[in-house]
């Protein structure tokens, strides 16, 4: 089979040749229909988590992918041949399984949940990391009603679902975005308002235009010293969840702001609920390009250059 992988340590990845695998007696083999690109995978695939964490070469790399069942083993009940399916990888050591690949061994730990029928395989496969990282954010955050909400990286695939998950429960929105097409993509998605990174100081355009300070800040974007002003536009008592490790629980409780490090964790519920939506109407999920399997290398450039909503891998 075709898959972008790892296949030694001091090398990227790259598009190679693998045997398919074999059917575990406890999994399924998914035909891959679609893939997406993850922050995770754009490390993977430079070969910055070989220190991290035990690798099994090769190593493929890709965490999300939507896919039809081709071979169910004796020990699954759960799923058929010719169920269509949502997977997550989690990426559990020694890392060897991955989705940028023609066909996925699917073990016990990874994540499966069916595809929703008329949900396209592209938005499908968009759907597990950055959207169970927007809901864990979100719910983290404890965003209710009445909220000043502000999101720090509104246009990624993370932010662009966390915008609407947040405006469903009834709060104000602010975003970071260009101006331009990406705010106009912002506010389509329930954000009241944008705030062009790009052209001004944000910190400083948030102090002027809320100076009690917002309730909650959803940051997806900074880390280190840029986080310290984002999270002083938190009047005390709010709330703040990040993606990147930026923040100091204790320091920030010091003022009553309850903060906390979010690390995405996809569960069939939260796919499943996350799939439904979609497939309903009421979650919208931007797929900006579709690549394929063959230009994952121009896949993950785009990625590294910013992104509007998802970024996906298809399969012939």
């Amino acid at each position: 089979m075709k898959a972008y992988a790892l296949t030694a340590a001091d090398k990227p990845a790259a598009l190679v040749d693998l045997p398919d695998p074999e059917l575990p007696a406890d999994g399924v083999l998914i035909r891959v229909r679609a893939a997406s690109v993850n922050g995770i995978d754009l490390f993977e695939a430079n070969g910055y988590l070989v220190p991290m964490i035990p690798h099994d070469f090769p190593v493929v790399v890709g965490r999300d992918a939507a896919g039809v069942v081709e071979a169910v083993g004796s020990g699954r009940t759960d799923v058929a041949v010719g169920d269509e399916v949502i997977a997550f990888v989690p990426a559990m050591p020694p890392l060897h399984v991955g989705t940028w690949a023609e066909i996925l061994a699917a073990g016990p730990q990874v994540v499966l949940t069916p595809k929703p029928t008329g949900l396209s395989f592209e938005a499908a496969a968009a759907i597990p990391l950055a959207g169970a990282t927007a809901l864990d954010s979100v719910d983290a955050a404890a965003v209710s009603a009445g909220d000043t909400v502000l999101i720090i990286g509104a246009t990624g695939g993370v932010g662009s679902i966390a915008v609407q998950l947040a405006a469903a429960r009834g709060v104000t929105v602010i975003g970071t975005a260009r101006d331009g097409d990406d705010a106009a993509f912002v506010r389509s998605l329930g954000a009241t308002e944008t705030i062009d990174y790009s052209a001004v100081d944000v910190a400083a355009a948030v102090a002027a235009r809320f100076p009690g300070g917002v309730d909650v800040l959803l940051d997806f974007i900074n880390r280190g010293e840029a986080f310290g002003p984002m999270a002083s536009l938190v009047h005390d008592g709010g709330r703040i969840a990040t993606t990147m490790g930026a923040a100091d629980a204790d320091v920030l409780a010091a003022r009553g702001v309850a903060a906390t490090n979010v690390m995405g964790s996809p569960t069939p519920e939260k796919v499943a609920d996350l799939a439904a939506r979609a497939a309903a109407g009421t979650l919208r999920i931007e797929v900006q390009q579709a690549f394929v399997l063959g230009d994952a290398a121009s896949a993950l450039g785009a990625f590294a250059a910013g992104t509007r909503g998802k970024l996906v891998l298809t399969f012939e």
